[in-house]
């Protein structure tokens, strides 16, 4: 019985600290996007679209919805780097 309450309290732990990773992540991508856009050029129309991407994935990332808010940060970087690419 011990060595099963070891496993799960390793596994609680372990999924704890990958969700407090994962949810550190999202303003290191958000502070990239700023960075871009500040130093790349871009339509204002992509600059628009990247910019609301950008505030929807911050703000799911605040609400808690991390997987929602790395994809629209992913986007964002995307549509930011195939402007550039342009």
């Amino acid at each position: 019985m011990s060595r099963l309450k070891t496993m799960c309290v390793t596994a609680l732990l372990a999924s704890t600290l990958s969700a407090t990773a994962l949810a550190g992540h999202c303003p290191m991508d958000g502070k990239a996007i700023e960075n871009g856009l500040a130093n790349i050029k871009v339509s204002d129309e992509v600059r628009t679209q990247v910019m609301q991407l950008h505030d929807e994935g911050m703000a799911a990332h605040k609400a808690g919805d991390h997987s929602g808010a790395e994809k629209k940060l992913a986007e964002a970087m995307r549509m930011l780097l195939n402007a550039s690419a342009m």
